[in-house]
């Protein structure tokens, strides 16, 4: 089993999305994150994803545990079990970002009108329809 930290970063009662620009699920949306490598703590591997695809930096005082969900990821014709944990990522202002990496593109979507359709992971839309039900 793999282990994944994705970022559900909010600003102005907005979630910051992805589009994913490789397989698989390429063009949907999902978070930023990604596989922790070895020697990585979740932590660790959220911020080494938020620079490495977006070119942002956050402070430890800015995340906070969100709730791991089970999933699966078929790469290569191989299907793997990932643990998907997310953290919640609060900012005071929409930072200037550049999609990079495995990001094709970025977009804010309103947390009352999210695109569960085009969302790329079980764990992803399962964690979205949570975060919803979060009292603001």
């Amino acid at each position: 089993m793999a282990s994944t930290a994705g970022a559900l970063v909010i600003c102005d009662q907005q979630l910051l999305l992805v589009e994913r620009a490789i397989k698989p699920r390429k063009g949907c949306w999902d978070l930023p994150g990604g596989f922790i490598e070895y020697g990585e703590s979740l932590e660790q591997g959220l911020h080494r994803e938020l620079h490495e695809e977006l070119g942002l930096t956050l402070d430890n005082q800015q995340i906070r545990y969100f709730g791991s969900y089970a999933n699966q990821y078929r790469y290569n014709d191989v299907l793997y079990h990932t643990c998907d944990c997310f953290f919640i990522c609060t900012l005071n202002r929409k930072p200037l970002l550049q999609a990079q990496d495995d990001v094709a593109a970025y977009q804010w979507h309103s947390l009352k009108n999210l695109p569960f359709e085009t969302i790329a992971f079980t764990s992803v839309n399962q964690a979205l329809k949570d975060l919803v039900k979060l009292p603001r």
